[in-house]
């Protein structure tokens, strides 16, 4: 068994304690601890305020936005339809009460010929599953509840409840859509590319170290999202706000511009970023 001595101004001993209950730490790892116990503490008041989340898997997201089977506006919907899990795995309403083939078309408010299309498509891809007259949804594309045992953290991105689901639902000041499932596309098809601790859009978004971070700029984000034209697609996506923020926000970085999405929306990291 070690000692740990401590020794006062005069030389003399004034501690003489087992290493196998104390140990002595450096002033750069106690700054360390206390900037861990901050972020946190900061992260657990985040979650609070920005309510439930379920967990998603971005490596299936990028398989659904590179597959020729799903239209943007589905990778929107599938997003909308991953927020009514329940711990269970079925999809169901905030009294708990299952949703059936009804009521999945009332929520997205969709016509019944664009519903179908859809439904056939989440059922062949085994996004979801009949049980009866109600449907349980693939928990290795989404769930609800506990990571353990199913997957790990570093795996998945918590996806925001109630903010998706204010974005899917806003209305203009004549009771329309604010926003079409197609103009929502972006802010789900980028979540497999955003910096873990920053919500940056990047090439790299596992690296940790920031000034690693490998940008995509305005342009290669057009691209990525298979839309034409860069300034348009910045201009709509500034344009959508939440709660009277922005989903999106331009940074300039050495004369380039890149995109940062609001961790309100999705988000899955201690080290939060102002927005």
């Amino acid at each position: 068994m070690g000692r740990i001595l401590r020794y006062d101004d005069n030389g003399e001993i004034t501690n003489d304690v087992s290493d196998k209950t104390h140990y002595i730490r450096s002033e750069s790892q106690n700054k360390f601890l206390k900037k861990r116990e901050e972020a946190q503490t900061q992260f657990a008041e985040f979650n609070d305020d920005a309510g439930k989340f379920v967990w998603s898997y971005p490596a299936k997201i990028q398989k659904l936005i590179k597959s020729n089977d799903f239209t943007k506006s589905d990778l929107t919907m599938i997003f909308y339809l991953s927020t009514y899990v329940n711990g269970t795995g079925y999809l169901s309403y905030n009294n708990q009460l299952k949703i059936d083939k009804a009521g999945l078309q009332k929520v997205l408010g969709i016509g019944r010929n664009l519903f179908n299309k859809f439904f056939n498509k989440l059922v062949n891809y085994q996004i979801i599953s009949t049980s009866g007259e109600w449907f349980k949804w693939n928990k290795n594309f989404n769930f609800y509840g506990s990571t353990k045992g199913v997957a790990k953290p570093t795996e998945l991105v918590r996806s925001y409840v109630y903010q998706i689901r204010e974005l899917y639902e806003a209305k203009d000041e004549k009771g329309k859509r604010k926003y079409s499932a197609i103009s929502l596309y972006p802010v789900f098809a980028l979540v497999p590319y955003l910096h873990k601790s920053t919500n940056i859009v990047c090439k790299n978004p596992e690296v940790k170290n920031i000034e690693e971070i490998n940008y995509y700029s305005l342009l290669e984000i057009a691209e990525l999202l298979d839309l034409k034209d860069s300034k348009k697609m910045s201009s709509a996506l500034s344009s959508i706000q939440l709660a009277e923020q922005s989903v999106f926000r331009k940074i300039e970085i050495k004369n380039e511009k890149y995109l940062q999405m609001n961790p309100r929306i999705v988000f899955d990291n201690l080290e939060l970023s102002h927005f």
